[in-house]
């Protein structure tokens, strides 16, 4: 099997690399000149991937395609998915399976043509080793092409599953990352109605409230409002749905207002932290789990043997 990724960027790198990694033959195709994001950390795994010059240089049947081409939205909200479009244009005439990863709304997956939407859930700074071990899995199938190996190994290796239509697939998407955009305004919001800081005591007064009920989990922390390539833009795109069906539009517009005046209220303020983002581990892990059976059989064998009950 050969795995071609469009669009070479932060999310097709991140995908090439961890599919180079799982052994994959992986292809690359990107009409710009991209710099490669993750070299400091992967440039061994560099030399594994091979350009190409057109898209179906290397089709076949056993060939997957994952488009990983970024979307735009403009100050209204309108998405405009002029480069997605292209690319899957491009592969119109392909013999394999075409998997879509750009993000797009659910209304806008009907006109496209792909096999599956599986779409990511990334963060910046760990993205090549989430990729590898997904923490959502999300697949949206169209049932029109056997179910790639990778995906499957990605399946298992993933904290959580979910398979159902393209259009729902989206739909996770977008609640994933408009509800981390909620997290981050809502606390920063109820930070700042604390006291506006203006130096570190300031803030350390601020956390120690805040992290009491949210133990400093990620989303969840006072510091700088959230920007990056993914929910300003995802929860610009949302609202501008939600603005033309009159459906929940304030909220969503809510939450940019604030992140953007808070942003704005700490844009020279060196006290008030960056904080990058990452998946939460499970509060219970396996070793737990299994910790707490035994002890609880211990005790359960310690009253058959003993009728006294531990208190």
């Amino acid at each position: 099997m050969k795995v071609v990724v469009i669009g070479f960027g932060w999310v097709g790198q991140a995908n090439a690399l961890a599919l180079s990694m799982m052994g994959e033959d992986v292809y690359y195709f990107d009409p710009q000149n991209p710099d490669f994001h993750y070299k400091e950390s992967y440039a061994k795994y560099y030399n594994n991937l091979k350009a190409l010059k057109n898209p179906l240089e290397v089709d076949s049947d056993d060939t997957v395609y994952l488009v990983c081409v970024g979307d735009k939205v403009l100050p209204s909200g309108d998405q405009d998915l002029t480069n997605i479009k292209k690319a899957l244009d491009s592969l119109a005439k392909a013999n394999g399976t075409v998997i879509l990863r750009s993000t797009i709304l659910p209304s806008s997956l009907k006109d496209l043509k792909f096999d599956f939407y599986v779409p990511e859930f990334l963060h910046e700074i760990k993205a090549v080793e989430e990729c590898s071990k997904p923490h959502y899995f999300v697949i949206g199938d169209r049932k029109t092409k056997p179910v790639p190996v990778f995906l499957q190994k990605w399946s298992k290796a993933s904290y959580k599953i979910f398979e159902g239509t393209p259009e729902e697939a989206s739909y996770i998407k977008y609640l994933s990352n408009i509800w981390n955009s909620l997290r981050i305004a809502f606390v920063n919001e109820f930070g700042n109605a604390i006291k506006i800081p203006r130096n570190h005591r300031d803030v350390k007064s601020i956390e120690k409230i805040i992290d009491f009920i949210f133990g400093g989990k990620s989303y969840l922390r006072y510091g700088r409002g959230f920007g990056g390539h993914c929910l300003p833009k995802d929860t610009l795109a949302f609202w501008g749905v939600a603005s033309k069906n009159n459906s929940g539009d304030k909220l969503f517009k809510a939450i940019i207002d604030s992140n953007d005046i808070h942003i704005e209220m700490h844009k020279n303020n060196d006290v008030v932290k960056e904080w990058f983002s990452e998946w939460e581990k499970s509060d219970v892990s396996g070793k737990i789990a299994l910790r707490a059976l035994v002890k609880a059989i211990g005790r359960n064998l310690k009253y058959i043997v003993t009728g006294k009950k531990e208190i």
